[in-house]
């Protein structure tokens, strides 16, 4: 998948842009405040609903405007040429089309666009929350399992039912029992999705370390959300204290995270902030190549400040691996890059970002 044409109104100080891209790098330049970002976020808004910067749309929509519209035309492998579109208003209400027809879900138009974003938090994939790692494994879940999204979101029904009766203050086991019931057998099937996923996706990342950061050797290690050696429904049996005070379920999937293990060693633990950032942007490039092998589907790179995430030794390799892989990109910096990062013509666009006004450079 790649993006034709993209038309931008009302995000933060875009007034209206309309842009043509080509299938390879598409990179924004300009002094910081001139709207680069709020490309990517307008990207990033139409594809998954909202966006990466601020979970108020009130603070995305141009100050004095009502409502923000973001439209996009995709160049996608199985269906062909389609339009997307999305517009959110300061009322709260949100409105999404497909090839001019409504639709009511963002996963629709999330499924037809593979997006991966490498924003100057990058690093948190690695030294964060088990969260952000949980959903960078949902990302690559999304896009090759057609069962995973029911499966978690029944899951994540199931224990918001069953938290809600934990804080009921007088939960019997009588009570939990149902939706034990529905969690452990939700929970087997998410948790083998996972560990199939994580064991198709291993050596696709040991071979991209190997392309991007040959110095770091690499293993990547599922911990389910619960004790190994002990059984999920017997956590959920016994009803900890810790569950009955605070109303939360303890164990299960929603707690599971994914370990990077260096030599042995947690790679959070030993890695610079430097190191983690190349070897976040090596698990992000992992599952866009996985994703191509399985599905012949090709994703976007969203990339924000671009020279300020990767060294030029390494961002010559990244673009080199992005190139193989067939990705669109769309970056931005403060200044333009020194060269086309090794795209061909037709294949490298530059444009020039001044006060929300977008010129070809």
């Amino acid at each position: 998948m790649r993006f034709d044409r993209l038309t931008v109104h009302n995000v933060r100080n875009l007034a209206e842009i309309d842009l043509n891209f080509c299938a390879g790098l598409n990179h924004f330049y300009g002094v910081n405040g001139a709207g680069k970002t709020a490309i990517l976020e307008a990207i990033h808004l139409l594809c998954r609903g909202r966006s990466f910067r601020s979970p108020l749309i009130r603070d995305v929509i141009r100050s004095g405007e009502r409502h923000l519209l973001v439209q996009a035309v995709l160049e996608d492998e199985q269906r062909g040429r389609v339009s997307v579109g999305i517009r959110r208003a300061l009322s709260g209400q949100t409105e999404l089309r497909l090839d001019g027809q409504n639709i009511t879900r963002i996963s629709s138009v999330a499924k037809l666009t593979p997006l991966q974003t490498l924003l100057p938090d990058v690093a948190d994939l690695v030294f964060g929350s088990p969260g952000n790692r949980r959903s960078w494994l949902d990302w690559g879940m999304f896009h090759v399992k057609p069962d995973f999204l029911s499966t978690q979101r029944n899951y994540m029904k199931a224990l918001k039912q069953r938290n809600a009766t934990l804080r009921s203050g007088n939960a019997s086991p009588q009570q939990l029992d149902p939706w034990n019931s529905e969690l452990l057998l939700l929970a087997d099937t998410l948790t083998e999705m996972r560990v199939d996923y994580l064991a198709q996706l291993q050596p696709v990342l040991q071979a991209t370390l190997a392309a991007l950061v040959p110095e770091l050797e690499l293993r990547i290690e599922y911990q389910r959300g619960w004790p190994a050696d002990q059984s999920l429904e017997k956590l959920l049996g016994e009803r900890h204290s810790g569950e009955v005070k605070y109303g939360v379920t303890q164990w299960g999937p929603h707690r599971a995270d994914v370990i990077a293990q260096i030599k042995g060693r947690q790679a959070s633990k030993v890695l610079s902030r430097g190191q983690g950032k190349l070897l976040a942007t090596a698990m992000k490039v992992s599952q866009v190549a996985l994703l191509n092998t399985l599905e012949q589907r090709a994703s976007v790179f969203l990339i924000d400040d671009a020279g300020a995430e990767l060294d030029s030794e390494h961002g010559d390799r990244f673009f080199k691996l992005l190139h193989e892989l067939r990705c669109q990109i769309i970056s931005t910096s403060v200044q333009p890059p020194a060269n086309d990062c090794g795209f061909p013509v037709g294949e490298f666009r530059m444009f020039h970002v001044k006060h929300g006004t977008i010129a070809d450079a």
